[in-house]
């Protein structure tokens, strides 16, 4: 991105979005948590991982990643809910 485009947006606009997905992150990571301890706990009791876990696991480490990426400028790409989930 040029620095001509950052001065064509309005960086509230950014702010807010940066905010709005900064709560989103604390949320997720909680969220990334209670899939942790589920999947430990199915580990534990059948021997082998959940799929849909490790899926589910897979798809919210991209939408963190994604996420980190645009709060940090390297990324101008907005992540869910601004794009898809995939």
């Amino acid at each position: 991105m040029t620095p001509q485009s950052y001065e064509r947006r309005s960086p509230w606009l950014r702010g807010l979005h940066m905010l709005i997905l900064a709560i989103l992150f604390a949320v997720a990571e909680t969220v990334l948590f209670v899939c942790t301890l589920v999947q430990f706990g199915w580990l534990v009791v059948t021997r082998t991982r959940n799929p849909h876990i490790a899926s589910f696991g897979e798809q919210l480490a991209r939408w963190l990643a994604k996420t980190a990426l645009f709060q940090t400028g390297a990324s101008e790409d907005k992540p869910f809910p601004w794009s898809d989930w995939k």
